[in-house]
């Protein structure tokens, strides 16, 4: 009998966290987001995805694998490609290149980063960082809640899941016969979600290793396009 009711014991200290919300504040020094627009199909993809793959583990820089679709007719179909990550693309293309749209293609806190890594990255911009609050829940969908007080009206936040460790075999098109090694891909997205207070269901796809994974929470000025603020919450230390 003692050992159940021990047993018993245990069980119910431990159940609340089993539910329980992994929660995460935006740091001071603000980390800043870095883009990669890229696609399977594509042969000078590989060499800025292996960059990218450099600020995985970085403090400073939070990095998203975006692949676009318009690859996927041209002999290789791009597991990882969506069309919203293609339309995001083409918004940033019209605030920054004239509609020029092009693989691989690298934005640093929405400003396009021409001939990196060797030029100097664009200024970013001079506004004050709301300070962001994140909320995720594992489960079949993972659940995330955003806060952030005294934001302009202008400002919106996108959620990403993004996962590491991704490799692909890849059989046709440019890049035929390699393989590819791809961190920081994108694997659901949801926004623009309208602040202070926002909430998202991001649905992990089939396969995806959610040790290997975070939540990327960032903040864009609609008006201008530029990222005012980012937190990364990897999953591997929220319970399941």
């Amino acid at each position: 009998m003692r050992i159940l009711l021990s047993l018993l014991v245990l069980l119910a200290a431990a159940a609340p966290g089993v539910h329980a919300a992994c929660t995460a504040q935006s740091a001071a020094e603000r980390p800043h987001l870095v883009e990669l627009y890229t696609a399977e199909g594509c042969s000078s993809c590989p060499p800025a995805e292996k960059w990218l793959s450099t600020l995985r583990d970085s403090a400073n820089y939070i990095g998203l694998e975006f692949h676009v679709d318009y690859w996927d007719d041209l002999g290789w179909r791009d597991p990882y490609a969506d069309a919203r990550y293609t339309e995001r693309q083409r918004a940033l293309a019209k605030r920054e290149t004239r509609d020029n749209v092009y693989t691989p293609q690298i934005a640093v806190d929405g400003r396009v980063w021409k001939n990196w890594p060797k030029a100097p990255p664009p200024d970013v911009a001079a506004k004050e960082s709301p300070v962001l609050n994140v909320a995720v829940e594992r489960g079949d969908e993972i659940r995330v809640k955003v806060s952030g007080a005294a934001v302009p009206d202008s400002y919106r936040v996108f959620v990403a899941l993004s996962e590491n460790g991704l490799t692909s075999a890849v059989r046709a098109g440019e890049n035929r016969g390699k393989q590819l090694d791809h961190d920081n891909v994108v694997r659901a997205f949801a926004g623009p979600l309208k602040l202070p207070q926002a909430e998202a269901s991001l649905k992990p796809p089939a396969g995806i290793d959610l040790v290997k994974s975070s939540v990327v929470a960032f903040v864009q000025d609609g008006n201008s396009g530029d990222i005012v603020q980012a937190l990364r919450v990897p999953l591997a230390q929220c319970a399941p």
